[in-house]
């Protein structure tokens, strides 16, 4: 059994704190996009600050799942760029300590890592997903009117500009309506109607303008010709979704086994289902990053940063851009049919894991140069920019 001695602690430490310092910074950097749309809807719908909470709650574990192996590479960079700064690596391999030996506790906090990612991935983010439309439907049946003002044009449902003149919020009575229908950009209609009614469907989690004696005006699908239609009853249908700009994707709140079910049955009928497939990949694939970037930030961390942490962190950034472009390319051509799933979603960690090894192996058997950083290249560029500039 391995025994953990000072020099694991002291390198488990010194990646520790960087990396839990990322892992915040990152997550609340993707989270401030997603925090614009919560403040607006707690201005201009009424939703508490509770309420915010819990949805902010329910979208966070999506983003966990990306942010924690940006999160180890970080704090891998930053702590051996740290100890590589102040020699301490070379005093360590000086007494005969391999890079073997010192990737240990790294290693070990990575695998603690992947297993936290893999759980978030086959169980957080599904229940998170599926409570995070629920607590949508919830907040639109509940407050289904509340961001509705009276003889304003209101823009609270995505894609629909609705007026109306009189308001009866006990029972949600409208009178006097006017609806811009822009949800579908090659058929958008107007509609007027004397009087409404929203009417919650909790079966099937929507919500419904009931409108009464009123008339359509619409543009066909090619644009060159209108129609006009009178109506007795129009039931306008919007899913909480639509209602808040979120937008719901069912195989990222399916559980491993629904996923499978779910391939299953669409492969049996002749019919694969794409999406479910690539979901499922994805949560094998990603977690995985954990391992490979935390093998690449021992390697890393070793190089001299001329920029000192901020050009390690830019290194870091890069790194992880370039691993979600191939992330993102191999999703597209999985959901397109072009390529196995696995296989697709799997082209990120083949080219990571290639790159991690070869730079650990040259690095452990000193074949690599340690005089020079990544960074180097660019400074070398600015260097002789900013000498030509002189010599002008």
């Amino acid at each position: 059994m391995y025994r953990f001695k000072t020099l694991d602690f002291y390198v488990f430490g010194e990646v520790l704190s960087p990396l839990c310092m990322g892992l915040l910074v990152l997550t609340f950097a993707l989270v401030v996009g997603r925090l614009l749309k919560l403040i607006e809807m707690m201005v201009n719908h009424g939703v508490t600050p509770l309420e915010i909470l819990q949805l902010l709650g329910y979208i966070v574990p999506g983003f966990l799942e990306l942010t924690l192996p940006m999160a180890i590479l970080l704090g891998t960079l930053l702590g051996f760029g740290r100890m590589s700064a102040d020699h301490e690596l070379i005093a360590a391999r000086a007494c005969g300590i391999s890079l073997y030996r010192l990737a240990a506790p790294v290693m070990v906090l990575a695998v603690l890592t992947w297993g936290l990612a893999s759980w978030m991935a086959f169980q957080v983010r599904p229940w998170a997903n599926a409570s995070l439309r629920a607590q949508l439907y919830h907040l639109v049946r509940s407050r289904a009117t509340a961001g509705l003002k009276e003889k304003v044009f209101n823009r609270s449902f995505s894609g629909l500009v609705v007026y109306v003149d009189k308001i009866k919020p006990p029972d949600t009575r409208l009178s006097g309506i006017l609806i811009s229908d822009e949800r579908n950009p090659h058929e958008q209609s107007t509609i007027v109607a004397r009087k409404g009614l929203v009417v919650p469907n909790e079966k099937a989690e929507t919500i419904t303008i009931r409108l009464t004696d009123g008339s359509v005006f619409g543009t066909d699908s090619d644009g060159t010709s209108t129609h006009v239609s009178r109506f007795g009853t129009y039931d306008l249908t919007i899913r909480p979704g639509e209602a808040f700009g979120a937008i719901r994707h069912d195989p990222q709140e399916m559980s491993l086994g629904e996923l499978r079910g779910v391939i299953a049955r669409a492969r049996a009928a002749g019919h694969p289902n794409y999406e479910a497939e690539t979901e499922l990949a994805q949560k094998f694939t990603v977690p995985l990053a954990t391992l490979l970037f935390a093998l690449l930030g021992v390697t890393m961390g070793l190089k001299p940063a001329r920029g000192g942490q901020s050009e390690r962190f830019g290194i870091c950034l890069a790194f992880f851009f370039l691993y979600y472009v191939l992330m993102k390319a191999g999703e597209a051509m999985a959901e397109a049919g072009r390529l196995d799933a696995v296989a697709a979603m799997s082209i990120p960690d083949i080219f990571f894991a290639t790159l991690a090894l070869w730079l650990f192996h040259r690095g452990a058997t000193d074949r690599a140069d340690q005089s020079r950083g990544p960074g180097d290249a660019i400074w070398d560029f600015v260097e002789r920019i900013g000498s030509r500039r002189e010599a002008a």
